[in-house]
């Protein structure tokens, strides 16, 4: 066993439950993983990091016209490679987003495999497929068939996610409003937290559970980032769909 495991999970306080006050913020927590040393965690802690920045920079090209948008220079080679004026003008908006974050994907996929870590590259593979429903479901009208997901083990997972994300969805059309549309992310969310529970038991002070910390501490900033301003954005979603 690695001997920086078990010390580096103790110093972590435990994770509340979902709307409790946090003891630690992502970049608090990462600053201890790199106080231990290696470039194992090294790779696990710059691919992390890499997420908001990357936001930032989606952002900013979105809305940005050509010509004037920036790349930090902090954001990882692989990420940085996509931000291209030439690139993007040659794809539709939506092929180049999907495009970048497969490459942040496929990021932390590579720091998983670095690092010995069997829930990386399963976590990738398992959200980077549960946006690709989301997006096609969006893309979907209330006409069509839900769109075919993809094969594996996870495959039924991730079916019965979306259903009950959908599900939800059809109750904001149905009047139930920013509740509604509320619902529908709080589902994805508990989604998202079930199957880190599932792949990396606890008390078992592997790099596993270490990388599955880190991923639940990031939903449970991003919800608590969440404002009245974001549900009005689901609900906006969900009503023109």
């Amino acid at each position: 066993m690695d001997n920086r495991l078990p010390y580096l999970l103790t110093l972590l306080p435990p994770l509340p439950e979902p709307g409790e006050p946090l003891g630690i913020t992502l970049a608090e927590a990462i600053g201890r993983l790199r106080q231990q040393g290696g470039r194992d965690l090294e790779a696990l802690a710059e691919a992390l990091e890499a997420e908001a920045l990357l936001r930032e920079s989606l952002e900013e090209w979105v809305l940005g016209p050509p010509g004037s948008r920036m790349v930090p220079a902090a954001l990882p080679a692989p990420l940085r490679a996509h931000f291209d004026e030439a690139r993007v003008a040659s794809l539709a908006e939506d092929a180049w987003v999907d495009a970048v974050w497969k490459a942040w994907f496929d990021l932390v996929a590579d720091a998983g495999r670095s690092s010995g870590s069997r829930l990386l590259p399963r976590w990738a593979a398992w959200e980077s497929g549960l946006r690709q429903r989301l997006a096609a479901n969006r893309g979907a009208s209330r006409a069509e068939s839900p769109p075919a997901g993809p094969d594996g083990d996870d495959a039924p997972d991730l079916g019965r996610l979306l259903a009950a994300w959908d599900t939800a969805r059809e109750r904001g059309r149905e009047g139930k409003g920013l509740a509604a549309a509320m619902e529908a992310e709080r589902l994805l969310e508990q989604g998202r937290l079930e199957f880190l529970d599932r792949e990396a038991p606890r008390y078992s002070f592997t790099v596993d559970e270490l990388a599955a910390y880190l991923l639940k501490l990031r939903l449970l900033e991003r919800q608590r980032r969440q404002e009245p301003a974001r549900g009005r954005e689901l609900l906006r979603r969900a009503a023109s769909l």
